[in-house]
Order: C-alpha cells, then sequence, then structure tokens
C-alpha cells in the first residue's frame, strides 16, 4: 500500500510557510461573468487588490470529480493504491461528502478517502501536511485518519470580520446572525467551531478591541497545553497580522510554533478583505511531530 495526500484550495497550502507534498485540488472564483482558477489565474495578493476595486461579491464552484480525479490519476502514476482527500468543512461545503460516495469511481485501481477536515485555511492545510507526513513513515489509513483526528479535536479559531456582507451573501452565515454587524462600529468575533460552522461569538465595538478579545480568546482555549502550533491568518493585513503575531508570542508560553499566512482567495471570496483570525492546533498528542 502507498498512500497519496490531496487537498483543496481551501487547504491554504498554496501560501504554506513550509514545503511539501500535497497535491491540490483547483477551486474556481467567479467575478460577475469572470471566471478565475485559484493559483493559476490569480494569487492571493491579487484577489485582494481585486476585491477593493469591485461592488461585486464573488461566488466559488468546489472542486470538480474531473479535477479531482486528475490529481488521484497523478499519484496513481507514482504507484499510489490509496489517496486521502482533505476536504474544507462539510458544513461550508458539501462536496467532501459527495465524493465519500464517488470518490471510488473516479480513477480505477486507486481507492479514494475523504477526511473532513471540519475546518478551512492553513489549520485544514496543517492536517492534510500531517497525514502526508504519517504516510512517509509507512502509517495505515485508518492510522492516519485516527492521528488527524487528534488534529481536528485540537484546532479551533476565532477572526474579526470588517464586513459581514460576503458571509452572508455565500450563505456561510445566516442573515439574522449577519445582522450583529449592521450598526455602525460594531466588530462581530466569529468562531469557526468545533463542528466546523462559522457562528457569532461576541459582539465588540471596536477592531482593536476585537483583535484584543481575540488574542484573549485564543488563549484561554490553549491554557492547558503543553505544545500548541498558532496561525495568524489575515485577507490584505499582513503588517497588521504581523502585529498581532507578536503581542501572541508576547501573551503565550506553550506555543511551539507561529505562524503569519495569508488567506488563500477560496476562502477569502467569502470573508472579504481586512480579516484577522487567530488558529491553533494542540500538538500535545500526536504520535510524530507536526512542526
Amino acid at each position: 500500500m502507498k498512500i497519496g495526500i490531496t487537498a483543496d484550495c481551501s487547504s491554504g497550502l498554496e501560501y504554506a510557510p513550509f514545503k511539501h507534498n500535497v497535491k491540490i485540488t483547483r477551486t474556481a472564483i467567479h467575478f460577475g461573468q469572470e471566471t478565475l482558477i485559484d493559483g493559476i489565474d490569480i494569487t492571493a495578493d491579487e484577489f485582494y487588490e481585486k476585491l477593493k476595486q469591485t461592488d461585486i461579491i464573488p461566488s466559488t464552484s468546489a472542486p470538480t470529480p474531473g479535477e479531482i480525479a486528475k490529481r488521484v490519476e497523478e499519484w496513481k502514476e507514482e504507484g499510489c493504491t490509496d489517496v486521502i482527500h482533505f476536504a474544507i468543512s462539510y458544513a461550508l461545503s458539501t462536496y467532501g461528502e459527495n465524493l465519500e460516495i464517488t470518490g471510488n469511481d473516479l480513477v480505477d485501481g486507486v481507492r479514494v478517502h475523504v477526511f473532513n477536515s471540519n475546518t478551512a485555511c492553513l489549520m485544514e492545510g496543517y492536517n492534510a501536511y500531517y497525514a502526508q507526513k504519517l504516510a512517509e513513515k509507512g502509517y495505515s489509513v485508518e492510522e492516519i485518519f485516527s492521528e488527524c483526528d487528534k488534529v481536528r479535536k485540537g484546532t479551533t479559531a476565532f477572526f474579526v470580520v470588517d464586513d459581514i456582507k460576503y458571509l452572508v451573501k455565500n450563505g456561510r452565515l445566516s442573515k439574522a446572525a449577519g445582522l450583529i454587524g449592521s450598526v455602525a462600529k460594531i466588530k462581530p468575533i466569529l468562531n469557526l467551531n468545533d463542528e466546523g460552522k462559522i457562528v457569532p461569538f461576541e459582539k465588540t465595538r471596536t477592531h482593536v478591541k476585537a483583535i484584543s478579545r481575540c488574542l484573549d480568546l485564543i488563549e484561554e482555549k490553549s491554557k492547558d497545553a503543553k505544545k500548541v502550533l498558532y496561525i495568524v491568518l489575515h485577507t490584505g493585513r499582513l503588517e497588521d497580522a504581523k502585529r498581532v503575531a507578536q503581542e501572541l508570542e508576547s501573551k503565550v508560553a506553550n506555543a511551539k510554533k507561529i505562524d503569519i499566512v495569508t488567506v488563500t482567495p477560496t476562502v477569502g471570496a467569502h470573508i472579504g478583505c481586512g480579516i484577522i483570525g487567530i488558529g491553533r492546533i494542540i500538538l500535545d498528542d500526536l504520535k510524530e511531530e507536526l512542526v
């Protein structure tokens, strides 16, 4: 048995601060009648600049079965009998659930297994990366799923949204919940929770207070862990993200690593510009090193 790993664009692996051998399936981004392929036709920096200059709220299309089949075929050519595909949280896109049903029909001679990451962005990407490392060490599919479930259970994220219209328009947050951001100077803190859903968590009066509260929340959620990977995410706010990372480093004593990374356009289409997020993965119970 030889196992290959694939993941969708939502994983943020295009911008990961580490080398990996995960094959990425591509997603289409639609600006009205214009369609761009994430990572091929447009980069993150280009995407956020384009977003600032248009009133169009883009939509996305999940990777097609044909696109996924191409990546599986590439692994087959490298001698793989099994491929594990890491999908964005099923609560954010149903394509992963559908792939569980159809995956084994994609490429003859290759078994396709689908892992619901229950998250997105580089938190999803790190889970796929961990699976790659485990596969290279000879772990079975079942053992990889068991280990990656630990990563999944140790993951959470909070983020501050400047304009909630993107989440509401694209159905990632209910319209009722969207009203929390409609009052001037109210900055909602959202949580990508254990069920893989984006839910309102708290309201604050200013962006500065919201960021400070996110730092407190992530510290509180991680205080009992010995080793934690922290991830500061942003959409077009690199300098702000650097400042948040510095403040986070001064607050926590259990950081194994603190990454700063842009959010891939596939996810950015649904959350817009000006986002700052803080995610974490607890590393204590993992059998192998993730970072």
